[in-house]
């Protein structure tokens, strides 16, 4: 007589589905990126003047003080999700949701400062037809722009899911969205070095 012996292997995640697929997500950001930065480099390098002359110059000190807002949400953002990591946001959920508003808040500044900007360049005449030099701008803070309103939308809906406990897994999500975040947040300094200061 044969006896079966039968064994559960119980294997703990090491990341839950919705980070290992914000991950793979993140990945494919980052190679979008990387090709409009590579042809960005090539036709600068290839430019006998960048930008072109006639085109206004873009908004450098402004757009530096914006780039500390954006900085500040990441911060926000990184403080909401170690709190959510040492489990202490179910101590002082007043705290988690300030946070939360706070990054909100200061990702929708930012869009609003960048949207006035953009206004602002189109009525002095750059556009993606009046040069190269437009397209590129409009196309990679553009892209990037996408990028921090789908992410305050996310943030919108993280929030609601949270302060209602209506979503299964609140730490998947609290955990995905900072990653989705702290990304937009981490690309755009290198975005502005490049288009507004190189």
């Amino acid at each position: 007589m044969e006896l079966e012996f039968s064994a559960r292997v119980h294997e703990k995640k090491v990341a839950s589905d919705g980070v290992v697929g914000m991950i793979f997500l993140l990945a494919t950001e980052m190679m979008f990126f990387a090709g409009l930065i590579s042809a960005y480099i090539v036709n600068k390098a290839g430019a006998m003047a960048w930008p072109p002359p006639g085109q206004p110059r873009l908004p450098i000190a402004v757009t530096g003080v914006n780039t500390v807002v954006l900085l500040a949400s990441g911060v926000t953002m990184w403080m909401f999700a170690a709190k959510n990591k040492r489990n202490t946001l179910s101590d002082n959920k007043v705290i988690g949701k300030n946070l939360m508003m706070l990054t909100v808040l200061l990702g929708a500044t930012f869009l609003a400062i960048q949207g006035s900007e953009w206004a602002k360049m189109l009525h002095f005449g750059l556009t993606t037809k009046s040069s190269m030099y437009g397209a590129f701008f409009y196309t990679i803070i553009g892209a990037h722009g996408i990028h921090v309103l789908a992410g305050v939308f996310t943030l919108f809906y993280m929030m609601r899911k949270i302060t209602t406990g209506t979503h299964p897994s609140p730490k998947s999500l609290i955990d995905s969205t900072a990653i989705y975040w702290i990304f937009v947040v981490a690309i755009w300094p290198c975005l502005y070095y490049l288009v507004y200061l190189s």
